[in-house]
């Protein structure tokens, strides 16, 4: 209840004095509410614009406290966020971003380990991994990430970080051609979190698309370990583009988006085709699949 009127009270200082005290004000109620995962999920569902409506009782995130760029420190990285973005816009009020993926690359990163993030949006979980493999000993993360101003952020926050991560520049798929990355008509334009190549909404720009089979062979990769794929819709395209390299390199853990129920089947299809089976574990909408031999030894070690 508490909460709540902190969150109210939000509103009433955006409207008796500005934007900016509404935000600092819906900054301290989402630090308090983001220190569980079910309470970052309740900042996110305060945030969507389409989940706000299926969430009535909630007090909302308004629109107009949304800003281009707020410089923060979140998870141990210094960033500039981009408000009027879900994904941004939750890792600023409620202080993390699909915290159990993150438990996941810090708990299974290993010395040496070679991360794929296909979708890598402004970089969150491709930055925490160089940070951890950096802590490590070593290793490298390449980043997949068609938008232009996700790019700059990415590649912005590694060096305001002192990391280093590979930016591919564009998105994976069955086969190589430029395609048109869309907004999501539900959203704003600036939501670069919901943008995919089956979007409904405006052009936000043309992008290359590439097999990760042929970057690989371009670029002679001699080891593949973890793989994180969130691209909004288009995972199945992507793994089927990456069918030899993942017979061939057999990255222990790949970590899929898996939340649409009309492509679910499928995706595991594809997955079992390529010897990878479900471990059960669903880590914030991602599934985490394992190649059947590990999968198997792992469950007799139970």
């Amino acid at each position: 209840m508490k909460l709540q009127l902190l969150w109210r009270s939000a509103h009433v200082l955006g409207r008796a004095l500005s934007p900016q005290a509404a935000r600092r004000t819906a900054r301290i109620a989402g630090a308090v509410e983001g220190l569980t995962d079910a309470g970052v999920h309740r900042v996110a569902l305060r945030i969507s614009p389409r989940l706000a409506r299926e969430n009535p009782e909630l007090v909302k995130v308004a629109p107009e406290w949304g800003t281009p760029s707020v410089l923060v420190r979140r998870q141990g990285l210094r960033l500039e966020l981009d408000l009027r973005d879900n994904l941004q816009a939750v890792l600023y009020y409620a202080g993390r971003y699909e915290p159990a993926v993150r438990r996941f690359l810090l708990s299974e990163l290993r010395q040496g380990d070679v991360v794929l993030d296909v979708g890598a949006n402004i970089g969150l979980h491709a930055l925490t991994a160089a940070k951890r493999l950096r802590e490590l000993g070593g290793g490298r993360v390449i980043a997949f990430e068609p938008a232009s101003d996700c790019l700059t952020k990415l590649q912005a926050a590694a060096e305001r970080n002192n990391l280093h991560v590979e930016v591919v520049p564009t998105a994976l798929g069955e086969r190589r051609y430029d395609a048109a990355l869309r907004a999501d008509s539900r959203y704003d334009e600036a939501d670069a979190g919901v943008r995919s190549l089956y979007g409904d909404g405006a052009v936000v720009q043309k992008v290359p698309v590439i097999r990760l089979d042929d970057w690989v062979s371009e670029h002679a990769l001699p080891r593949l370990d973890v793989v994180k794929v969130d691209i909004e819709g288009g995972e199945v395209p992507a793994l089927s583009g990456a069918a030899r390299t993942l017979k061939r390199l057999r990255p222990r853990a790949l970590l899929v988006e898996d939340k649409r129920i009309e492509s679910s089947a499928r995706l595991h299809a594809v997955l079992d085709e390529l010897g990878y089976q479900a471990t059960g574990e669903v880590l914030d909408h991602n599934a985490l699949f394992r190649p059947e031999p590990l999968l198997t030894a792992s469950v007799g070690r139970r």
